[in-house]
């Protein structure tokens, strides 16, 4: 029997349950890491490229949330360690032998989701080497038996929830297979009727979202999750189905903890307001009157927390989500700004009205990108944000 329900943190609680370890590992280098990720704030704000040593960051926090493998993770606290001895600042991200820009893990899809942005980049230039670490999945039978592993999680049983590697796969595969990226790579003419196919199953009825689920004992729960519903809806332009079920979801969970909901550990952030303003974006056509003025009610209230509380005077950001490197806020605080349509009239779906203070904060936020690294991909694409704001991004 599968339960519609929202887990909130029930399988992170599961794995520490069953395995203790993990949990004990995470509390005894909980200061360090956060002594390590403020290192690396100091690093960017200073135009210090810090990708590497994010990526490494990310991969721990990973397998200290959604694991239960304690050996790997001291593996990759040592890494982690390493590359925050050095003195000097990360170097530029380059791709391996196989085409991938996280050499340092062996696993697969923190490879794909490394490699993501630069592939998708308008300029972005293989040199002659195809990335073949995608060949794993190039083949319709392949990328069908890999999707499907990824939608059910057993955390009691392997001490995993696979609910983070659903999301960074499908958002993943669902641009470079349908956008046909890298240009260079030959994928396989029969992938996009399985990923679509996939989808189309995937989405819940009652629902409107896209979702993890979970084998707990006897009961399968099946949770609604905003991250996966906004990367299914936002890269495949709004065309998915039950717009109205979605929207009445996405109401319902304003209170809910992410992924089951808008609010982080620190409350608000730019990142979920970002995705729930897609959403509604999206969804826009598809409402009724009363979803419709609902809409617009917590638009205004989540824009008004964004230019009186995510961002100081000067236009640094100064409330960011858990985990988020720093040139990461300010493009998810600079694309929620241009889904609401704050620096462009024409984008104002939801509203009529003028944001007077509007060219004041997008000079100030310029400004601010300028000290952070610009070979990073979320600088490029925050910067494009604010040089054409009607332009599309290729992130989440």
């Amino acid at each position: 029997m599968t339960t519609p329900a929202p887990l909130v943190r029930s399988p992170q609680t599961a794995i520490a349950t069953r395995f203790p370890q993990i949990a004990e590992l995470r509390g005894a280098i909980h200061d360090e890491i956060r002594e390590i990720a403020a290192k690396l704030d100091r690093v960017e704000a200073g135009g210090g490229d810090m990708s590497l040593s994010r990526q490494i960051l990310r991969e721990l926090r990973w397998r200290l949330e959604y694991t239960a493998h304690s050996t790997a993770a001291y593996e990759v606290i040592d890494r982690l360690r390493a590359a925050a001895a050095l003195p000097f600042p990360d170097t530029t991200p380059m791709p391996d032998a196989d085409g991938n820009y996280e050499a340092s893990t062996r696993t697969w899809f923190l490879k794909l989701d490394a490699s993501v942005d630069h592939m998708l980049a308008p300029d972005f230039d293989d040199r002659g080497r195809p990335p073949r670490f995608l060949d794993r999945i190039n083949d319709p039978a392949r990328l069908q038996i890999y999707l499907e592993s990824l939608l059910v999680s057993r955390p009691t049983e392997d001490g995993i929830d696979r609910r983070k590697e659903l999301n960074f796969a499908t958002a993943n595969l669902v641009r470079l297979i349908l956008w046909r990226r890298p240009r260079n790579y030959r994928w396989h003419s029969g992938l996009e009727a399985v990923i679509r196919r996939f989808i189309a199953e995937w989405q819940d009825p009652i629902t409107g979202f896209f979702g993890a689920s979970y084998q707990i004992g006897r009961r399968r729960l099946r949770t609604v999750d905003l991250s996966l519903t906004f990367h299914m809806a936002r890269y495949l332009g709004g065309k998915i189905g039950y717009w109205p079920q979605l929207i009445d979801t996405l109401i319902g969970i304003r209170d809910d903890r992410y992924p089951n909901g808008w609010l982080d550990e620190v409350g608000l952030t730019s990142h979920n307001n970002y995705d729930v303003a897609v959403l509604f974006q999206l969804g826009w056509p598809h409402m009724r009157a009363d979803q419709r003025s609902r809409a617009a009610q917590e638009l205004a209230r989540l824009l008004d927390w964004c230019v009186t509380t995510a961002i100081a005077p000067d236009g640094a950001i100064r409330a960011r989500a858990v985990g988020e490197s720093l040139p990461e806020s300010y493009y998810f605080t600079i694309a929620f700004l241009d889904t609401v349509g704050y620096f462009d009239r024409a984008k104002r779906f939801w509203i009529e009205r003028e944001f007077s203070d509007a060219p004041t904060v997008l000079v100030r936020l310029e400004r601010q990108l300028l000290s952070l690294p610009a070979s990073d991909p979320m600088v490029r694409m925050a910067r494009e944000r604010l040089s054409r704001p009607a332009a599309v991004d290729q992130l989440g």
